[in-house]
Parts: C-alpha cells; structure tokens; sequence
C-alpha cells in the first residue's frame, strides 16, 4: 500500500461516503451525538432530554389535568370547565454549521496515522476507510462543542463565528425565564455558595422546593460536576466513609429517587456559572433537530491551488423546555452590607 492519498479523489470519494452513510452519520448529532459516558453521571443527552423532530418552529405541549373528582348524584351530568389544559411552548432549531479548511500536510499527517493504526491491526481498511477516519475526527470535536459550549452555554448570535454562538443554551435560557417571571420564587431555593462542607445541607434546600406532587416522580438533578463532589465529600464527613457512602456510583440523591446528570459543560466560575444544581423531571427538556435532507449536508471540496480541502456541514438544532413550572434551583443568597 503506497503511504500516499490523493486530494482531489479524496474530495469526491468522502463526499460520496457521507452521502451513503449520512444517517448513521447524522444520528450523532440527532441524538445529541452525545452519548454519555457508561458507568458514570455524564448521561446521553436521550436519557433526560426529549429528543423532538422539526425542520423549523416545535410547539412542546404539556397537557395539564385539573381535579376531576366530585360527589356522585343520580341523573346530573355537571362537567368541570377548563380542568383539562393545554399548555404550549413554541421552539425553533437554528442553522449550524462547520467550514474548515484543512492543508495538505494535514491531510497527510491524518493519513499516515491511519495508515498506522491499519498496518498495526488496529483498524480495518475494508470495513473503515480513510473518508470516515476525516469525517469521525471532526464529528468527535462537534460533539463536544454542541454539548459542553453550545447547549450549555450558548447565547445566538447570527453573526458570530463561535460554537459559543450556535444557540440560546440551558444557562441563558434559564436567566431569560426567571427574569421574565416564568420561574418564580417559589421554585428557587436561597442557598449558600456549595462546598464541601455544605453540599448535602445545600442541594436538600432545593429538594425542599419540589412539590410533593412530584417528589416522586422521575426527576432529574443536572449538575456541574464539583457540585456532585461537593455533595458525596459532605455526605461522607456527616455519616462516615463506608464503602457504601464512598463510592463512585452513588447516582441518586440520598433518600429520593432523584438521579444526578453531570454536565461537563456546567461551569461554576464565570459568566454562565451556575449556582446550584437544576431539577427537573425526565424529558422536560427538548433536543430539537431537522433530519430532512434539504437542511442537512456534508461535503468535501479540493482547491488544486492552494491544495488544501474543504470540509462543509450543514444541520439545524437547538434546545428548550416544556413546561417553566418544573424547574427548582437554588440562587445563593446576597452578603450582607
């Protein structure tokens, strides 16, 4: 086998790759592309959120069940009014996009690597060529910036060029909507900065929001890392270090049937921190994409001049919620003057 590609072919035969592999491509990014990490809190993005198909505006409808129940007389029908409602939230997808240009010499470099992982048996030819060898190298940067940057923390901006600003992300949407008034006081708990030395007094304080009618419902607790830490180091030093009360796969809020989901991409420093955990029940929130072909894409070009390749996608996603009633959080209090 001759240590060489050729470019020009290259462009054409990984276009006409995606073009055959396109939807077990895409589902990467349908899904999130997020799948989690087995056998920690780093969940896939399906197991919480709900994944919606839209090529452009999503109504999220949550159908609301008033009290139905009445004392009994023969004879009378005596409807209720309006104790079944309907309430709407409508979402869009945005456009997305990656546009790279990559030299020769780095086509090369990615070549000779893959070229090695063939000739040391780790990799077969046959069944994984080249084409997906470039197109996997960028979909596993995509991922991560749609997960950790985008969904978590992006604000949209239509004339930004960063992954930052992509989509109106968790934290953005969540400071919307409390300023707005559609998360209200009596879904925020005062809290003290987490720590190590508070973390199970602090994250109880917003357990302690929850309405019993959903206390035991399946609820999710979608947390920054350090905030998860800080509550097993605290819950350690109340009730001892017992194999039990140190292990890594404590995934549940002790005493509820509340599961962590760690978000890598939750900072609690800086201009989107996040001062608390965010309850919520499963699937509440939406992950919205389009999956019709107009809007999705990806395609190689050569540029014999400048003997570099092009690398283009196209796709529409975003995020949002159903129902603004079913969030509880914690703010930290203000110090005294």
């Amino acid at each position: 086998m001759a240590d060489s590609v050729d470019l020009s072919l290259l462009a054409t035969t990984a276009t006409d790759y995606a073009r055959d592999n396109k939807d077990h491509i895409f589902s990467k990014i349908y899904s999130g592309g997020l799948a989690g990490r087995p056998g920690t809190p780093i969940k896939p993005i399906t197991d919480y959120m709900m994944p919606v198909v839209g090529n452009d505006e999503v109504v999220l409808t949550e159908l609301y069940i008033d009290s139905v129940l009445q004392p009994g007389a023969k004879d009378s029908f005596n409807p209720k009014n309006n104790a079944v409602k309907l309430k709407p939230r409508k979402a869009k997808v945005k456009p997305c996009k990656v546009d790279l240009l990559m030299k020769e010499t780095t086509i090369m470099a990615m070549y000779k690597s893959y070229f090695g992982q063939i000739r040391g048996g780790k990799i077969d030819r046959t069944t994984y060529p080249f084409e997906a060898e470039v197109i996997k190298k960028v979909f596993d940067r995509l991922m991560t910036d749609l997960r950790n940057i985008a969904l978590i923390n992006g604000v949209r901006n239509e004339a930004g060029t960063a992954a930052v600003d992509t989509m109106d992300g968790l934290f953005f949407k969540l400071a919307t909507e409390k300023a707005s008034g559609g998360i209200t006081a009596g879904q925020i708990a005062t809290i003290n900065a987490i720590t190590a030395a508070n973390g199970v007094t602090e994250i109880e304080k917003i357990i302690d929001m929850v309405p019993s009618d959903y206390f035991y419902e399946d609820l999710v607790c979608i947390t920054p890392l350090k905030y998860k830490q800080a509550y097993e180091r605290h819950y350690r030093e109340q009730y001892g270090t017992s194999p039990y009360n140190a292990g890594f796969d404590k995934m549940q809020i002790e005493g509820t049937m509340i599961e962590f989901v760690v978000e890598p991409g939750m900072a609690i420093t800086g201009a989107t921190k996040f001062e608390s955990p965010v309850i919520t029940t499963r699937e509440n929130l939406a992950w919205l994409y389009d999956d019709e072909g107009d809007q999705t894409r990806l395609e190689f070009d050569y540029d014999k001049r400048t003997r570099s390749l092009a690398y283009m996608v196209d796709f529409q996603v975003g995020m949002d919620w159903a129902i603004s009633e079913l969030f509880w959080m914690g703010d930290v209090a203000e110090p005294e003057e």
